[in-house]
C-alpha cells in the first residue's frame, strides 16, 4: 500500500506539469556526493545521489506544498535487508537504499488572523544552530549524525497545526497524534554511534543482528503536543510548551548475545530504543543591533532519561560464545539546558556565529558517562568571495568536560545559476563514548556536485 500511495501521487503531480506554470511552484535538486574515508578503521561508504522535489501551489488561501526526497544512500550497508523504497515513521531502523521519502506534505488554510495546516510537517521552534533546546517536536534522522545540517535530520511528523495572529502577537499549537520514532543507523554502518562496541569483534567474522524497537501504541495517548505564544518588536521572543516522546535517542540494554551460526559468529548486542514521556517549558529571545543579531534560549525537561556508562552496562571484557543479561542502564532526571549565539558581519560577504550552550542534569549520579554541567561551544565563518561565486565555511565545535572536538571546513565553487560544486573535509576527536569522539573513524574528505532548478 506505501508503494501504491507514494506513485500515486508522484503521477498525479507528473500530470500536473502542464498546468505549473499557472498553478504551481516547483523546484528540485539533485546532489551527487562521494567520500574519501581518512581513517583505515573507517566503514565503506559507498558515492550518493540525492533528488530533491518541492511543489506549492500558488498564493492563496487554500495552499498545499509537497517536499519529496529519493535517491540512493551510500551510507546503507550492502546488501540492503530492508526492502521497504519509501521510509515511514513505523521503525527506528530504516536503512535501505534506494529510498523515497515525504519530508513535508500538507495543506493548509490562511486567513488574515488564522492559519491551519494538516499533513506531514516540520518545525522550527528555538534560536540556537545545530541543537535548539526547544525544537522538540520533529524526531531526528542520525543516519548521518553531524554530518547533515539541521533541517536535514528532521523527520516529517504527521500533524494539525494553528496559528492565531493579531498585531505582533501570535499563538501556535500543534498536535501530533501518533508517535513517529527518531532513526539511528545500523550497527556496522559508518555513523553507528557504537563503533566502539563494534570494535571489540574486529578480528571475528561477525554476523551483527539488529532488534528493532517495540513502539508504542498507536493511539491518541502516544500522541504529542506543543504550544508556543510569541511576540515580535525590537526583542522577538517566545514562550514555548511540550509534551510528548522525547526525540532525543536513549536505549535500553537487555542481554548479550554470541553464538556460532554457519561459520560466523552471531552477535545480538542486547540494546533497543527505548521511548518516554516528558514535559519542557522553554522560552526564547532574539533581537539585532548594529551588525550584532543576539538570541537566547532555555528550557526546563521533566522526566527526560540519560543512558548510563556504557562501562557499567556488563558487557564481558573477553567475548565468548554465551547469553550475558546486561544491567540497567536509564536513568530518569529533570534537566535544563539553555544556550546563546551571537552572529557578527565582520563586512557584507563575511559572517561570523559563535554559540555556546550548556546541560545540567539535576539529579546525576556517578553512573553517568554525562558530567552534571555539558557544554558545547561552536564557531562558524561564512564568506563569499568573488560576487558569490566562491563560498566558504569554516566551523568548529568544543565540549570542554570531555575534550571532544570536531572540525569543518568546505568550498563551494558557484559554476552558474544551477551547477555548484564543492569539497569538504570534517575531522573528530575525543574518548569514545564523548559527542564527537564517538565518530573519531568517520574523518572524511566528501566531494559534492549540486544541479539545482
Amino acid at each position: 500500500m506505501k508503494k501504491l500511495w507514494m506513485a500515486a501521487v508522484v503521477l498525479i503531480f507528473w500530470a500536473s506539469g502542464s498546468y505549473a506554470e499557472d498553478f504551481l511552484s516547483v523546484s528540485g535538486k539533485l546532489h551527487l556526493r562521494g567520500v574519501v574515508p581518512l581513517h583505515s578503521e573507517s566503514v565503506t561508504e559507498y558515492p550518493s545521489l540525492l533528488g530533491q522535489l518541492k511543489v506549492d501551489t500558488k498564493p492563496s488561501p487554500l495552499r498545499f506544498h509537497m517536499w519529496l526526497e529519493g535517491g540512493w544512500d551510500g551510507s546503507v550497508t550492502l546488501p540492503v535487508e530492508d526492502h521497504s523504497t519509501l521510509k515511514f515513521g513505523d521503525r527506528v531502523y530504516q536503512s535501505t537504499t534506494p529510498f523515497l521519502e515525504f519530508k513535508e506534505l500538507y495543506g493548509s488554510y490562511s486567513t488574515d488572523w488564522l492559519e491551519v495546516r494538516a499533513g506531514i510537517q516540520r518545525f522550527a521552534w528555538g534560536r540556537l544552530d545545530e541543537y535548539p533546546v526547544n525544537d522538540l517536536l520533529n524526531p531526528w534522522d542520525y543516519s548521518q549524525f553531524l554530518r547533515k545540517p539541521l533541517e536535514d535530520r528532521k523527520i516529517g511528523v504527521p500533524s494539525l497545526s494553528t496559528r492565531l495572529s493579531h498585531d505582533t502577537w501570535s499563538l501556535d499549537a500543534v498536535w501530533v497524534p501518533v508517535f513517529i520514532p527518531y532513526r539511528l543507523p545500523l550497527s556496522t554502518e559508518r555513523w553507528s554511534p557504537f563503533n566502539q562496541m563494534v570494535a571489540r569483534f574486529n578480528n571475528l567474522p561477525v554476523n551483527f543482528l539488529t532488534s528493532d524497537a517495540d513502539l508504542p501504541s498507536r493511539n491518541l495517548a502516544s500522541g504529542s503536543g506543543g504550544l508556543r505564544l510569541s511576540k515580535t518588536g525590537i526583542v522577538d521572543w517566545n514562550i514555548n510548551l511540550f509534551h510528548g516522546y522525547d526525540p532525543r535517542p536513549v536505549m535500553k540494554a537487555t542481554q548479550l548475545i554470541i553464538a556460532p551460526v554457519a561459520g560466523q559468529v552471531a552477535v545480538e548486542p542486547g540494546t533497543v530504543a527505548d521511548f518516554h514521556k516528558m514535559s519542557s517549558f522553554g522560552v526564547d529571545a532574539a533581537f539585532v543591533t548594529g551588525p550584532w543579531s543576539l538570541r537566547a534560549e532555555a528550557a526546563y525537561a521533566i522526566g527526560r532519561y540519560f543512558n548510563t556508562n556504557l562501562e557499567r552496562w556488563g558487557y564481558p571484557a573477553v567475548p565468548a560464545f554465551g547469553v550475558y543479561p546486561l544491567a540497567p542502564n536509564e536513568h530518569k532526571s529533570d534537566s535544563l539546558e539553555y544556550g546563546v549565539g551571537a552572529d557578527y558581519r565582520v563586512f557584507e560577504d563575511c559572517l561570523l556565529t559563535m554559540q555556546a550552550q550548556q546541560t545540567v542534569i539535576l539529579d546525576r549520579p556517578d553512573s553517568l558517562y554525562q558530567q552534571k554541567f555539558e557544554t558545547i561551544f561552536w564557531a562558524n565563518l561564512r564568506n563569499g568571495f568573488l560576487n558569490q561565486r566562491i563560498l566558504t565555511n569554516l566551523n568548529a565545535a568544543y565540549n570542554p568536560e570531555h575534550g571532544g572536538v570536531m572540525a569543518r571546513a568546505n568550498v563551494w565553487y558557484v559554476l552558474s545559476d544551477f551547477w555548484k560544486v564543492g569539497i569538504a573535509a570534517v575531522g573528530f576527536w575525543g574518548p569514545d563514548q564523548s559527542l564527537f569522539g564517538r565518530y573519531k573513524t568517520n574523518d572524511q574528505v566528501e566531494v559534492d556536485l549540486v544541479f539545482s532548478w
